[in-house]
């Protein structure tokens, strides 16, 4: 099981990191870089390939990560002005600058080159939730500001990558319009779900079964799903205790998720030029 090797790893390295005051997750990734250098070296008896395994943890941790995202999310913070104008004018600016550069310097069709332009104007919700998480700036303005973004390019990378791929979502995807009238049915599932072990179970069945696998079931982003549910629940007085519920499960998935980009393999160099260019 190299899962467990891996694990023992990353604690190791983050705990290192930990002490030198840097955030453990910068831990977890080096422990994936470091595990996929030794690939190299076949003396090692250990498998650098990421496994079903710890694709399903990683996975898991992101929908539970955005899940406690949408519980501090509130609505009018996504459709505010600062949010929507400065979407659109990053997504659009970032795509007229790239596309011309790339096609001319990579020499590939108009087509390729704006997709990836448009790849290159979405940024990583995880790593930013995770970071203004740590440092408690979910709610603050910034914070507000920047999840609202966040937000607004999964939406733009939802509809670019169906339209990339020629698929539409299914038409029992409006359904999703729908889901604000359970909110009186979930605030009383979380009522009567108390303090205890059954109160991480509902998180984990709206965050990984409705909003992660019935997004999922109708075309739409598992991630999306996992928002969508708890910004649901957002306005209820026991939002928040939800959230603290199920930190440390998210926490220990979301180990996983930084351990697979580590694994995944290291940049190379052109991949480092293109990065910081």
């Amino acid at each position: 099981m190299p899962e467990a090797i891996w694990i023992s790893f990353a604690f190791g390295l983050g705990l290192l990191i930990k002490a030198v005051h840097l955030p453990p997750l910068i831990g977890y990734l080096a422990a994936g870089f470091i595990l996929s250098a030794m690939a190299a070296n076949p003396s090692i008896p250990i498998s650098p390939e990421p496994t079903a395994v710890l694709d399903h943890i990683a996975h898991l941790g992101v929908l539970l990560m955005l899940f406690t995202v949408g519980l501090k999310l509130k609505l009018k913070s996504v459709i505010s002005p600062e949010v929507i104008g400065g979407s659109l004018l990053h997504f659009s600016i970032t795509a007229l600058v790239f596309a011309p550069g790339i096609y001319l310097i990579l020499e590939v069709s108009w087509y390729t080159a704006l997709m990836l332009a448009i790849a290159l104007s979405f940024s990583s919700t995880v790593l930013a939730a995770k970071v203004l998480e740590n440092k408690r700036e979910l709610r603050a303005f910034h914070g507000r500001v920047s999840i609202g973004i966040l937000i607004m390019q999964d939406l733009i990378a939802l509809v670019v990558m169906s339209l990339a791929a020629g698929q539409t979502p299914s038409q029992w995807a409006l359904i999703v319009f729908g889901l604000p009238l359970l909110r009186p049915v979930l605030y009383k599932l979380l009522d009567a779900s108390g303090h205890e072990e059954l109160l991480v179970l509902l998180g984990l069945v709206l965050a990984l079964v409705l909003g992660g696998l019935g997004f999922q079931a109708v075309g739409l982003s598992s991630e999306l799903g996992a928002l969508v549910f708890g910004a649901i629940l957002a306005n209820h007085p026991r939002s928040q205790e939800l959230a603290k519920s199920l930190w440390s499960v998210k926490e220990i998935f979301l180990v996983g998720f930084f351990l697979q980009i580590g694994i995944d393999g290291l940049p190379g160099k052109d991949a480092i030029i293109f990065a910081v260019a």
